[in-house]
């Protein structure tokens, strides 16, 4: 027994037990580092460790969003709701990102599990990876159809008729989402009041959800009874008036811009003279003409239809965002509007048809759009962005009654609507909202001539497998000499 035990105990000092301790114990240290390592990268932020290498940074958010989380003075919570396994990925990486401010907690919740959670803030069916913005008692839903659209109508359709699939490659997470914690944040919420007794068209109900979740509320007003525009509107909607306004609303709406009051307007195409709606557009510098807007070059109109014009986009804030996406917007049965000589107001162009377009003053009864002895030649103003400088006043203009119906803005993917947003957010002078753009994930395309294609297919097929041959045989050849 005593042997057994001086053997053992000399076995540890042998050369092949002290190399296998010295394993051993590298072994566990290197363990402990990689468990060490790991436990110190979870605790960091996923803006340290997940870096976005995506040329539109689809997994990160815009400064304008952090600044706007810094700045929040109040707790918001986000509710993910979002089947286990189900979990999109672009959105776990962003709302990654909104929970790395103190003030935001992001929970995820499984609707199948608890399938009366989400009572309390929508009373529609509950989509996978839909998001709720809870503040105290205010809150919203924003459905997962809002947070992925489409940018092609043609392809969405393709693929839904052919492959029974949606196409949808842009995220508008982050706009939707920043909207949504500005809204249920704010203790002053600004108040668009839309213009009744003219025959107006008013606001669908999905452009009225949009409007209210850029934090705006929508309510009606009468001014036939009212001694003047109500102190809280900071926004006045005039849309698409079948009849002119009277001359006392006239006044009033008058007086309200020389109190710096702000003015969205639409128009609707009408044989009548309107004489006190054109004073109040004259009033921001814009000479209203009415009548049809018809494109004569194929390039600006869509479909055959001469009268679906796509106009070329002019800049400004409000438009910014759509030049910078490449989006084109659908004015169908648009009219006229040009820049008034003795303008007194700073007037920018949002909207322009073509030099070769022409208006049709009155299309009742007439047997052909085609251009006419008479007609007045373009371009003309379709939508325009005008400003007092001296009283604050703000006026936006769209000259169509139909461009925010769902059709003709799904046609342009959503341009439209995002357009109309962009003018309610600039004259609440909300520009934080326009600031945060949709993402696309639809890759820039590379073309080439046909005389280049010939030259890259024989450098494919050709050149480079010689190459890479003749480098072989060299190599070969090099080592045989050896």
């Amino acid at each position: 027994m005593k042997n057994l035990l001086q053997r053992l105990k000399g076995s540890f000092k042998t050369r092949p037990w002290r190399a296998g301790a010295y394993s051993v114990f590298a072994a566990i240290l290197v363990i402990a580092m990689a468990v060490v390592a790991n436990l110190a990268v979870n605790a960091l932020p996923a803006s340290v460790t997940q870096l976005d290498w995506t040329a539109n940074k689809l997994y990160s958010i815009s400064q304008g969003t952090e600044q706007i989380l810094a700045t929040l003075d109040k707790d918001v919570d986000v509710y993910w709701l979002v089947e286990e396994g189900h979990e999109n990925n672009t959105m776990e990486q962003v709302l990654g990102k909104y929970g790395e401010f103190d003030r935001v907690t992001v929970t995820k919740v499984d609707p199948v599990r608890y399938p009366s959670f989400a009572a309390d803030y929508t009373d529609q069916t509950v989509e996978s990876n839909s998001l709720a913005v809870v503040c105290g008692d205010r809150s919203i839903y924003i459905p997962y159809s809002d947070v992925w659209t489409y940018s092609d109508y043609e392809m969405y359709t393709y693929y839904l008729q052919y492959y029974q699939q949606e196409y949808l490659d842009v995220f508008t997470g982050e706009e939707k989402l920043t909207a949504a914690i500005l809204s249920v944040t704010s203790d002053d919420q600004p108040v668009m009041y839309t213009l009744t007794g003219h025959g107006e068209t008013g606001v669908s109900d999905d452009v009225l959800s949009a409007i209210e979740l850029e934090n705006v509320r929508v309510q009606e007003l009468n001014l036939v009874s009212a001694e003047a525009v109500p102190a809280d509107c900071a926004v006045l909607a005039i849309l698409a008036p079948a009849r002119d306004i009277t001359a006392r609303e006239l006044g009033l709406l008058e007086d309200y811009a020389d109190r710096g009051g702000q003015l969205l307007v639409t128009t609707a195409y009408s044989s009548e003279d309107m004489p006190n709606f054109k004073s109040l557009l004259a009033d921001f510098g814009i000479d209203y003409l009415g009548g049809y807007v018809m494109e004569s070059d194929s390039r600006y109109y869509s479909y055959g239809y001469i009268d679906l014009v796509l106009p070329t986009i002019g800049r400004h804030e409000i438009t910014t965002p759509l030049l910078e996406r490449k989006l084109v917007v659908a004015m169908p049965d648009s009219q006229a509007m040009v820049v008034s000589d003795d303008s007194h107001a700073a007037v920018t162009a949002l909207l322009t048809s073509s030099d070769t377009s022409y208006l049709k003053l009155d299309v009742e009864g007439v047997d052909s759009y085609e251009k006419a002895d008479g007609d007045r030649t373009g371009p003309f103003l379709l939508g325009a962005a005008s400003e007092n400088t001296d009283t604050g006043a703000r006026l936006v203009v769209f000259t169509s009654d139909q461009f925010m119906e769902a059709e003709n803005s799904d046609f342009v993917a959503g341009a439209n609507e995002d357009l109309f947003l962009n003018g309610v957010s600039w004259l609440v002078k909300q520009e934080q909202s326009i600031s945060i753009h949709p993402k696309t994930l639809s890759g820039e395309r590379m073309f080439f001539t046909d005389s280049a294609a010939g030259v890259l297919k024989v450098a494919m097929a050709i050149v480079v497998p010689v190459l890479f041959l003749a480098a072989g045989v060299g190599i070969f050849i090099r080592r045989r000499r050896r």
